[in-house]
């Protein structure tokens, strides 16, 4: 059989698996009001814990479920996190709470020179602010840079699977210099519904996209994966 027409074929036999998937659901999301006080954030605690399921974007898959557990409170507040009971995962570091210093969320473990905010310190609807600063990989010396905008943009109760929260709708907007040379105008955005009274968020989304350097018609994709809160101590 000749390149092409296996090649054909191929994609035939592909073409009802494909079409199979479905793409991640939108969170249900209805908008609230801003509260007349803002609600307190809950403090981390040694034992406080959160358990997500994580699923992909792009096909619904569920990925893993894991665990993430607060273990220290200084010189860094350290979160140890697991997925199930065999498979320990790089741990989160806060140099304040939500001041992340450490963030294995995405594809590589990024260690930052200036902490960087999963939440902002303001939590009033509305703020803004913008940080730039260098990350570095684990077990490698070089620095990259990153900016990272961060938007406060509303009240909404979300709903999930496990519950119903008040949340409140963070953006972010951030351009990086990735690991991977060949990777250009790299753009990431990420939405985090953190709930005060759990003292974390309750479902975080990211996805992201470049170019490749001698190919900016290509537009190549980062994971989409959206962590939705099962449980939390």
């Amino acid at each position: 059989m000749d390149s092409s027409r296996r090649k054909t074929v191929l994609a035939l036999l592909a073409l009802p698996a494909g079409c199979a998937f479905q793409p991640l659901r939108t969170l249900r999301t209805e908008p609230l009001g801003r509260p007349a006080r803002l609600p307190p954030l809950r403090s981390p605690t040694l034992g406080h814990s959160w358990t997500y399921q994580k699923f992909n974007g792009y096909n619904s898959q569920l990925l893993a479920t894991k665990r993430e557990e607060v273990v220290a409170l200084e010189p860094r507040i350290v979160l140890r996190r697991t997925a199930g009971p065999q498979q320990t995962l790089p741990e989160e570091q806060h140099l304040q709470w939500g001041q992340v210093l450490r963030d294995p969320t995405w594809d590589f473990v990024q260690n930052y020179e200036s902490p960087l905010p999963i939440w902002p310190p303001s939590l009033a609807v509305g703020t803004t602010n913008a940080i730039s600063t260098h990350y570095r990989l684990d077990n490698f010396s070089f620095r990259f840079w990153i900016h990272v905008q961060t938007t406060v943009k509303a009240w909404e109760k979300i709903y999930l699977p496990h519950g119903q929260f008040d949340a409140l709708r963070i953006e972010k907007f951030i351009r990086l210099q990735h690991y991977d040379i060949s990777r250009i105008n790299s753009i990431r955005k990420e939405i985090v519904w953190l709930v005060p009274e759990i003292g974390r968020w309750a479902a975080r989304e990211v996805w992201g996209e470049y170019l490749i350097i001698g190919d900016r018609s290509y537009q190549g994709r980062e994971d989409h994966v959206r962590w939705e809160l099962t449980a939390w101590t």
